[in-house]
């Protein structure tokens, strides 16, 4: 009895594990002939069998994380300083929230956390420069 490889068809020794030709694991497959050259061994395990349809299964996407929209949308308003600081404690709880559940929304949460952050870097800029045009302007003569 004659063992033969699965993926190339070369003659395999039941003995070995392995086929010598290509490195595929041997295929309980015995007989007399190998298979032609070129044909398949075995039937195409990938496509359906003659005559049938190939059916498609519509996967539902990942659900959004709340805490990354809102963190989003919070940064891009600003809100005087207020929205990008609640930016970035919202994008902190998405990912935390997000690395738990799997949920999708990180990349939200993310540009939520930068835009927050620059946005924070505004308010304390502009917040400075007023304070010292207001000591400037106070007219103190040392």
């Amino acid at each position: 009895m004659s063992w033969y490889c699965g993926a190339c068809g070369s003659a395999v020794g039941s003995d070995s594990n392995f086929c010598g030709s290509c490195g595929k694991p041997r295929v309980a497959q015995q007989g007399g002939t190998p298979p032609p050259p070129g044909a398949p061994p075995f039937p195409n395990p990938v496509g359906p069998p003659t005559g049938q349809q190939i059916q498609y299964v519509q996967v539902a996407p990942a659900k959004t994380n709340g805490y990354a929209i809102a963190s989003l949308v919070l940064s891009l308003l600003g809100l005087c300083g207020l929205g990008s600081i609640l930016a970035i404690v919202f994008g902190n709880m998405a990912k935390k929230e997000i690395a738990i559940s799997g949920e999708g929304g990180a990349g939200l949460a993310k540009a939520g956390i930068i835009i927050g952050w620059i946005g924070a870097g505004f308010v304390g800029i502009y917040v400075a420069v007023v304070i010292i045009a207001l000591i400037s302007a106070s007219g103190s003569n040392y």
